[in-house]
């Protein structure tokens, strides 16, 4: 059976969240030893940051999908010819910008739709507009990948929850958790979770993907 490795990563723009500066190198040292066959990324600009960090992994094809927003911008690239690509961007007018969904099929996998995209940062029901205004399962992706900026009750305990989850949003004075758009996804429209379908019992820390001990990236 053939392995094809996929991941998702918000690259903020390719900056060093201590100075700022370019961190293209430090992420090719960290993904190089995954030899990736795709990769999704958020948060990109069509720049020679992108295009560095593609052809620094190997990545010989590339896309960029614009948004409103050019920094919310989303990305592909992959070690096979991409022959088929769209773009979708949203209109609608959230505090949080407005926000795209990039896929594309490759040469050689006729039968597989890959798609990117990366959800409001601020609050539960524009991310919920926004994954219902791309219907991703009526464009029949099969792999779903981005930041969606969305929780999964079931990836903590009870204790964790309390303390650092709803803790976090209440000292920062951020909504509430919500689980509305991981259950949309997962329970009415059928996508699996790939991370949970590996690793069933790892929860609270060791599976955040993000700054507050939380994990809102997803395949």
């Amino acid at each position: 059976m053939m392995t094809f490795r996929l991941a998702t990563i918000n690259v903020h723009s390719f900056r060093n969240p201590k100075n700022y500066d370019s961190n293209v190198i430090d992420l090719v040292s960290l993904l190089q030893p995954l030899n990736l066959d795709l990769i999704a990324t958020e948060e990109i600009q069509n720049n020679n940051h992108w295009t560095n960090f593609c052809r620094n992994l190997g990545f010989e094809h590339f896309i960029h999908g614009q948004c409103g927003q050019d920094y919310f911008a989303n990305g592909i690239a992959s070690r096979h010819p991409i022959k088929f690509h769209s773009n979708q961007s949203d209109s609608f007018s959230y505090s949080g910008g407005t926000r795209a969904l990039l896929q594309c099929r490759l040469d050689g996998f006729d039968n597989l739709t890959f798609g990117v995209t990366h959800l409001d940062h601020l609050a539960e029901d524009p991310r919920l507009k926004q994954i219902e205004y791309f219907k991703p399962h009526k464009q029949n992706i099969d792999i779903l990948m981005g930041d969606m900026n969305a929780l999964t009750r079931d990836d903590y305990s009870d204790d964790y929850f309390s303390k650092t989850v709803f803790g976090q949003r209440k000292k920062s004075g951020w909504e509430k958790p919500r689980f509305d758009l991981t259950h949309l996804i997962t329970h009415e429209w059928d996508y699996q979770d790939a991370f949970k379908l590996k690793n069933p019992k790892i929860k609270d820390e060791q599976l955040a993907t993000c700054a507050y001990g939380t994990r809102i990236d997803y395949i």
